[in-house]
């Protein structure tokens, strides 16, 4: 089961005032929280590593996995475009304008970075990609930004909805808006259904759908906090928090296991796994990002499994070179896409592959 990244929640939430999936540029992964104590490292390594490379320019960040391996997010391309201002001679003589290699969506599968190309501007990501190998995500237009659909062979343009899931059905869940603001929404072949508000909550919209239907997503309060949500047959549950007034969803399992994060009564961010109406705590600055069907969670460079949060650089191979800065998403065979600096120091996506 594919899941949503945070960065792609903390982007939707952002979005909630208007249509979502404004300005696809994607943003780097902020730096990492202090990780809660891991367990001692075991005696030998657990996953292999495959370096999922680049389109050209040296740069990649995974965002999403489905269960037979292929990964979406977004890698810079080798062409340059202009950035603004002066990088040389800015003084005297020719000026040497600034460059930037421009990302664009990609799928990697069994070793094959694939370029989706963007909607007519510079930009694209990658946000879910479900079992069929269809992907949406946000790109450029030639005057803008919209969501996108990727069939496999075809880029197309989601008018009206800001997608950020999509299940094996292909289904895609995202946020919606009309005169009276925004909405989670799911488009089912190409009919858009909003789901309704809880009571006392507005400006809400979904992030992530399972392959059951279930949908997850967040919606405001009037004090402008955010509640993370579970739409289950329609019918929505704030799923509640820690103790402090923000909790935010980022991923379901076919199981309607939520992961997320949560404000305590103290202000402090813990990590959260929701199942049947308990929230368990899985710690401090835990900012789950993902989710399979065993309820294993990871975050950063931590996997949490069982009750036991590990480091997930003493689980790759030691000497490798890799340092892993963020596990993005996880799938029903154990496979991991995290973003890791490289033995020469670039970022690129890792496939962590359970022995």
């Amino acid at each position: 089961m594919a899941a949503l990244t945070v960065v792609a929640a903390v982007s939707m939430v952002a979005a909630l005032a208007g249509v979502a999936g404004a300005n696809p540029k994607p943003t780097p992964s902020p730096s990492p929280s202090p990780s809660p104590s891991p367990s001692t490292p075991p005696a030998a390594a657990a996953y292999s590593i495959t370096d999922l490379g680049s389109l050209g320019g040296g740069y990649t960040e995974g965002l999403a996995i489905n269960d037979n391996g292929q990964v979406t997010g977004y890698s810079s391309i080798a062409a340059t475009i202009p950035s603004g201002g002066c990088c040389g001679n800015c003084y005297g003589g020719k000026r040497i304008p600034c460059t930037t290699h421009p990302t664009h969506a990609f799928v990697w599968s069994n070793g094959t970075m694939t370029d989706l190309g963007t909607l007519g501007g510079n930009y694209s990501q990658g946000l879910s990609i479900n079992l069929s190998g269809q992907v949406v995500g946000s790109a450029d237009t030639a005057t803008g930004s919209s969501s996108f659909l990727w069939n496999g062979t075809k880029m197309t343009s989601l008018g009206g909805l800001g997608a950020y899931g999509i299940n094996d059905a292909g289904q895609i869940a995202g946020a919606c808006s009309d005169s009276t603001g925004s909405h989670a929404c799911v488009d089912s072949n190409g009919t858009i259904t909003q789901l309704p508000a809880p009571s006392n909550l507005s400006g809400c919209g979904a992030i992530a759908i399972n392959n059951n239907g279930q949908v997850i997503g967040g919606c405001g309060d009037t004090s402008g906090n955010q509640h993370a949500v579970l739409w289950r047959n329609g019918t929505p549950t704030d799923l509640g928090t820690f103790g402090g007034p923000n909790a935010v969803a980022t991923a379901i399992n076919d199981l309607g296991q939520v992961a997320g994060y949560s404000m305590t009564s103290s202000y402090a961010q813990h990590g959260f796994l929701w199942s049947n109406g308990t929230m368990t705590d899985l710690g401090n600055n835990f900012i789950a990002a993902a989710v399979n069907d065993s309820g294993v969670v990871v975050w950063s460079d931590l996997i949490y499994s069982g009750g036991t949060v590990q480091n997930l650089n003493n689980l790759i191979p030691a000497g490798s070179g890799y340092q892993i800065q963020y596990a993005k998403a996880i799938n029903d065979k154990g496979q991991i896409v995290a973003d890791a600096y490289t033995p020469t120091y670039q970022t690129h996506a890792l496939l962590l592959t359970p022995h």
